[in-house]
């Protein structure tokens, strides 16, 4: 098994859960599953600390070494993700414009459009709608990849001078940070957040540098780790590993299912359930840090049929509003009935498959031309 195979098919369920989160039929009443649909934002979570993770184990070597030069790691990291998020956003643009009563309802000021396309929007306004609405987690994420080769280098500075302890130490008072704020004002006001702080405290930029850097720690330290194994063997057991990761997934799957049920589809977004946008960053990290080890969670999101639905989740997180735009003017139902929203799950896919396998080589190609 590929050691990040596994992240590579939570991928898929991840986007499947966003998705479903965000047009899936919702029901009269909230049952467990209807809520753990509807905290679907903690997904985009998981894909900050994985963006974290991968980056450190994609590249972090690399620059280290020379091999690679910041200016050739920002093209590769930034290139095809701001391509495809500009195709996703002109999709948009040209759904709104075709169609009279979107133009009136979706269709953002010339300045509020500039803003989106240069990802400053969300500084500005967190809560600001801009096409391709996804597109706020790559505008949240750019600065952590920008500023990515830096905190490489802190890290390795902090574990030669101080140890891996230090590390750990660094990744549980970055966590404090990001999460105690937004906790500290849920406690302050009575146990309640309001969707105004739910945005701010996940869709503005800076928010999300505490969660990216944990992934970072955290694939330095199995970096660090696996070196150190090939010369000393194994210091802590790979099945300690595997189980820490498997109790991770399971207290994180647990806690989005088994939390009070909202009040309302209103309340997914609010008071405690609003805590999950940061809360559970570290049992994250911890299961990524042990999942390469293997253990059932691990076994199970390496299935195949999850990594080759998992290779498109970029693409179908970014894709899904115009094409669910599409679904809604065209069948003229809002919210989609449950057989028209399994025809548009489907056809996202394969969308997000096709653009990938003949869009996307061509992207590829030309981003190597300019880095190599």
């Amino acid at each position: 098994m590929d050691v990040l195979e596994h992240l590579t098919g939570i991928r898929s369920l991840l986007a499947l859960w966003i998705v479903c989160g965000h047009y899936m039929p919702a029901a009269s009443t909230l049952g467990v599953l209807q809520a753990a649909t509807c905290r679907s934002f903690m997904a985009v979570d998981v894909f900050v600390v994985m963006s974290g993770f991968v980056t450190q184990w994609s590249y972090g070597k690399r620059l280290r070494s020379g091999q690679l030069s910041i200016g050739r790691f920002y093209i590769r990291r930034l290139s095809y993700i701001i391509v495809t998020t500009y195709v996703a956003m002109v999709a948009s643009i040209l759904v709104v414009l075709a169609v009279p009563a979107y133009r009136n309802s979706f269709m953002p000021s010339a300045w509020t459009t500039l803003s989106c396309f240069a990802f400053v929007a969300h500084w500005i306004r967190p809560s600001t709608w801009c096409p391709a609405p996804p597109s706020w987690t790559i505008e949240a994420l750019i600065p952590s990849w920008l500023l990515y080769p830096f905190l490489r280098e802190l890290v390795e500075r902090v574990d030669a001078k101080h140890g891996r302890c230090a590390l750990l130490i660094t990744a549980v008072l970055v966590h404090l940070v990001s999460f105690g704020p937004l906790y500290t004002l849920y406690i302050h006001q009575g146990q309640q957040l309001t969707w105004g702080q739910y945005a701010t405290g996940f869709m503005w930029p800076p928010a999300q540098l505490g969660d990216f850097a944990i992934g970072v720690i955290t694939a330095y330290c199995c970096q660090k780790e696996d070196d150190r194994k090939r010369d000393e063997g194994e210091g802590w057991s790979a099945v300690a590993k595997a189980v820490l990761a498997d109790l991770s997934l399971l207290l994180c799957v647990g806690l989005v299912l088994l939390l009070p049920v909202p009040l309302s589809h209103a309340e997914c977004e609010t008071n405690s359930n609003a805590l999950l946008t940061h809360a559970l960053a570290l049992p994250i990290a911890l299961f990524m840090y042990g999942s390469r080890k293997g253990g059932l969670g691990a076994y199970f999101l390496s299935h195949t049929a999850l990594v080759s639905l998992g290779k498109y989740s970029f693409e179908v997180y970014l894709f899904q509003w115009p094409l669910l735009a599409v679904f809604r003017q065209l069948c003229q139902q809002w919210p989609l009935a449950p057989d028209t929203f399994m025809a548009f799950l489907l056809l996202l896919w394969l969308v997000a498959g096709l653009y990938v396998e003949a869009i996307a080589p061509v992207i590829t190609d030309i981003v190597r031309s300019f880095s190599a």
